[in-house]
């Protein structure tokens, strides 16, 4: 992976049609404990997803990013940042399990 690239990403819409897979990109932790979500039951974590050389096909909220070695899914849930040659978004990834 290069200096940067933390991940290879596949981008789903919400029905689960692939957008598009093999994506470059940086994922970067915004919090250190757990967001508590929907009434304080759904634990999550939240990071800062760059992409890496492309921006597009550009995401919206609902879509998922999901982790090409890990299989981990992580949901857009913000507006998307278009740079020159990159894309900046926040999203989430839900634990599953209630601390």
């Amino acid at each position: 992976m290069g200096l940067f690239q933390t991940a290879r990403m596949t981008l789903k819409h919400i029905d689960n049609t692939v957008v598009v897979t093999h994506k470059k990109c940086q994922l970067d932790t915004v919090n250190l404990p757990w967001n508590m979500e929907v009434g304080g039951t759904d634990p999550t974590d939240w990071y800062d997803l760059y992409t890496i050389g492309w921006k597009s096909p550009k995401p919206i909220r609902g879509d998922y990013f999901v982790d090409e070695k890990t299989g981990v899914e992580y949901s857009v849930f913000s507006t998307v940042f278009e740079a020159t040659n990159s894309l900046q978004l926040r999203v989430t990834q839900y634990s599953g399990k209630t601390p």
